[in-house]
């Protein structure tokens, strides 16, 4: 029962830092641009392949993951909040890989597909159409839209993912060092008169570098292994719906530590959307439960 207990608090610990990342990238902003911060970011992660081992997969699979999830899902994700998005918005826009994975699933692989997928999906919809309708200069319509490109880039890494017997940790380690040449590349096109690297580093303060360090390490090795032992010790059916919490821990966090304050319409909106994906993912925790791999990334 211990086990049990220590389990699920692990796993909302896990949830609970995957919402403050998009809060500490927000903060992470105000010292560094967003091209900047995501090398850093993907700089510190990719020094744990020595440690945790390159990814035996085929270079075209290992590349759709890079692009999917380094690009895709990290990158563009920053950029949407360093355009304006709310970081509580953005925790819950991207939770739309859900629904753009089920459509993959659904062309690519020809699953099956429920009927609480269909209505959940539905309703995610809407709450969308509700967000960016009453968002305002909090979910810009520009930056909304890049957010929901970040989540078609998890959704194609997921799905790639699926088809791999490899892990999350191995796979996201060595796609953070072949992104790295590309998003420097990327900040010398976009940002041209961005300060020199070294300039930039040495001028950043404490608090930019504990962001920093959020970004890398906590939300990422600290929350992949507090929700993979999860996933061992209670099973994935379990697990997978407090993946729930992360745009909840999102808002949350932002409003405590941003001091940012979401209209009633848009709380409604946003609440809709989860209970579309929790229309898809509690159903089908309870109906399956692969073999546990690592657990999701955020």
């Amino acid at each position: 029962m211990i086990l049990k207990r220590s389990a699920y608090a692990g796993a909302i610990g896990a949830a609970g830092l995957w919402g403050g990342n998009f809060v500490a990238v927000r903060l992470a902003l105000d010292h560094f641009d967003p091209y900047l911060l995501t090398a850093l970011r993907f700089s510190i992660v990719a020094m744990l392949v020595p440690l945790v081992g390159w990814p035996r997969v085929p270079a075209r699979t290992l590349l759709t993951y890079t692009l999917g999830s380094g690009i895709g899902q990290y990158l563009l994700s920053t950029l949407a909040i360093d355009m304006g998005l709310s970081p509580g918005l953005a925790a819950l826009l991207i939770q739309f890989q859900v629904f753009i994975s089920l459509a993959l699933s659904f062309l690519m692989l020809r699953e099956s597909v429920r009927t609480t997928t269909i209505v959940g999906s539905a309703l995610g919809v809407v709450g969308l159409i509700g967000v960016l309708a009453t968002g305002g200069s909090k979910a810009p319509l520009v930056a909304s839209a890049i957010c929901l490109l970040s989540a078609a880039g998890w959704a194609i890494a997921n799905m790639t993912l699926k088809q791999t017997s490899e892990t999350v940790i191995r796979l996201q380690c060595a796609s953070a060092l072949i992104c790295l040449p590309a998003v420097w590349v990327a900040r010398a096109l976009m940002r041209p008169a961005a300060p020199a690297v070294g300039e930039a580093l040495t001028q950043a303060p404490l608090a930019g570098w504990l962001a920093v360090a959020y970004v890398a390490i906590a939300s990422f090795a600290m929350a992949q292994i507090l929700w993979g032992r999860a996933i061992t010790s209670i099973g994935l059916a379990s697990t997978a719906p407090i993946a729930l919490l992360i745009p909840v821990f999102g808002v949350a966090l932002a409003a405590l530590v941003l001091g940012e304050h979401l209209n009633f319409q848009v709380l409604t909106s946003a609440a809709i959307v989860l209970v579309g994906v929790g229309l898809h993912v509690v159903p089908m925790a309870l109906n399956r439960a692969p073999v546990a791999r690592d657990g999701i990334a955020a």
